[in-house]
């Protein structure tokens, strides 16, 4: 079977589609997770606290929802020590 490539709009690698399936990521959103990251613990959430920092985050970024895959870059700041 071969291999057929992504289309070009949907990115590849650890990025979190809700994010990056996006037309425009703009400066003002780059702020907003920055901002909410650098509030995150230094230890991992609990099940819940992650619950509602994805649905905090997701209002602020103005989406439905924000639901990292494992292998994306926010879900492992999530679980990082």
């Amino acid at each position: 079977m071969a291999h057929t490539p992504a289309p070009h709009h949907l990115p590849s690698g650890p990025a979190s589609p809700a994010l990056t399936c996006r037309n425009l990521i703009t400066y003002a959103e780059t702020l907003t997770l920055a901002a909410a990251l650098d509030r995150l613990p230094p230890h991992p959430l609990t099940r819940a606290q992650q619950t509602a920092f994805l649905h905090h985050l997701a209002s602020r970024l103005q989406l439905p929802r924000l639901a990292p895959a494992d292998h994306d870059l926010l879900w492992q700041r999530l679980h990082a020590h």
